[in-house]
């Protein structure tokens, strides 16, 4: 099965097209960057919480693709894939993403596992980007990409593991920073006892 039968598949708003000057008129509003699905896909706790905003007419606010939970985003340029979760909603998504939004055979932790790990996939998106200068996918090879689609409760299980494993690893990094920290600070106290002798 082709994406663009269980998915629409569009790409996000150009923010030199819409971005105005801070007015009454226009409404200041976040913007999904590259960074935050990075930062997601493999998180680094000690990362700075840098938020990109731009400023938009508020009449245009109703056509303007914003994230939302159950939405997948890809990175064009990246070819890596996010399925939002409710901390991502509200953020104006730009043009260097593809935005997907599943219908109810296919769900968004699936999608995201099969886009970011599955063997095939990997390879029809690699296959997509060779030979062009600009190693960026089209929204229309994404609309045709080949997928997998087990029932439901497959693709269920599927996400749920991969959500598992994904906030495990989160998890396991954060431990080991702290470690990291706490050692550097066991040792820096050492350094000073040794100075105070």
């Amino acid at each position: 099965m082709i994406l663009e039968q269980c998915a629409s598949v569009v790409q996000g708003a150009f923010l030199s097209r819409i971005q105005t000057s801070p007015s009454l008129e226009a409404v200041k509003l976040p913007v999904y960057t590259l960074k935050e699905m990075n930062e997601w896909l493999s998180p680094d706790p000690t990362s700075s919480e840098y938020q990109q905003d731009i400023h938009v007419a508020k009449d245009r606010l109703g056509s303007l693709p914003l994230t939302k939970e159950g939405l997948v985003l890809i990175s064009l340029t990246g070819q890596r894939a996010v399925a939002l979760q409710q901390e991502h909603v509200g953020k104006l998504i730009p043009s260097n993403f593809a935005i997907i939004e599943p219908s109810g055979e296919l769900h968004p932790d699936y999608l995201e596992w099969f886009i970011n790990e599955h063997p095939d996939c990997r390879k029809q998106l690699k296959i997509a980007t060779q030979g062009s200068s600009v190693t960026a996918l089209s929204i229309q090879m994404l609309r045709t990409l080949d997928i997998i689609l087990p029932p439901m409760v497959v693709q269920m299980k599927i996400g749920s593991i991969h959500r598992l494993l994904h906030r495990k690893n989160r998890l396991l990094q954060e431990r080991m920073v702290w470690e990291q920290q706490y050692i550097k600070q066991l040792l820096m106290g050492y350094l000073k006892e040794g100075e105070s002798r």
